[in-house]
């Protein structure tokens, strides 16, 4: 089986052992050769195209299976006959000529996987004894090679900063209401809970919606008034629970 090594596609080629630093990337597995192209030429005969569907058809089964096949790799490849810069173009537009059949087969699976040209090596990787017919049709191909879809690594964000003006409670430990007794100022004095809600607010989203958080926030507060007293059995009127709305918004607009 012909693998991807840090030299390139081919032949298996001798990796030096290096001192394990962390994960490494897998080798990318040889999946399938597309040969016997015509002589100097790039174009897709029949057979060709369909070899080509058998690739993708194979590659749309695996994302029904744990092992899905999120990249392609392509490297095109010639006989022995043509100057070496000419088989490098040649076997460069074999490989797109596969390239572009992929994209059609493949459809709405494209978002899924990524398909790349590797450079060719031209006439200098054959498989085949080019000194027969055969071994030349054998040796004008493109080889496939496939691995799992490319995960990205998490990007970290940075933690957020802690809105309140008093200790963070992850960074300082849990928060002493003594604190404030001990040379701390206390950031509710001389404000009402509104302006205190306010200004925090406003450190964390801007001033834009605070307004319309903070009301939202206090008249949920009333309403849980409402309902431990009538958790606790409390039986509580229509005009009561005005008068709680009342005096609750009211303790929210006096100075602590």
């Amino acid at each position: 089986m012909y693998i991807h090594s840090p030299d390139g596609f081919g032949d298996p080629q001798p990796v030096a052992r290096q001192p394990s630093l962390g994960i490494r990337k897998p080798p990318f597995l040889a999946f399938l050769k597309i040969d016997k192209f015509n002589v100097d030429q790039s174009a897709l005969t029949p057979p060709l195209k369909q070899a080509v569907k058998h690739l993708a058809d194979s590659v749309k089964a695996s994302w029904k299976t744990m092992q899905p096949i999120g990249v392609i790799r392509l490297v095109g490849h010639t006989d022995s006959s043509g100057a070496e810069q000419h088989n490098i173009g040649l076997g460069n537009r074999r490989a797109d000529a596969v390239r572009q059949e992929l994209f059609a087969q493949l459809g709405g699976l494209l978002n899924r996987v990524a398909i790349q040209i590797d450079p060719s090596p031209g006439k200098s990787k054959p498989t085949a004894d080019n000194r027969t017919a055969a071994g030349r049709a054998a040796n004008r191909r493109v080889e496939v090679f496939v691995e799992p879809p490319f995960v990205a690594p998490p990007t970290k964000r940075p933690p957020t900063p802690w809105p309140w003006p008093v200790p963070d409670p992850d960074r300082d430990g849990p928060w002493d209401p003594f604190r404030f007794k001990r040379g701390m100022p206390d950031p509710l004095k001389g404000k009402t809970p509104r302006e205190f809600l306010m200004d925090v607010c406003r450190k964390k989203f801007g001033s834009g919606i605070c307004k319309t958080m903070v009301d939202r926030g206090l008249s949920l507060g009333c309403k849980g008034i409402e309902a431990l007293f009538e958790r606790l059995g409390g039986s509580v009127t229509s005009a009561q629970k005005e008068e709680i709305q009342r005096q609750c918004r009211g303790w929210a607009d006096k100075p602590l």
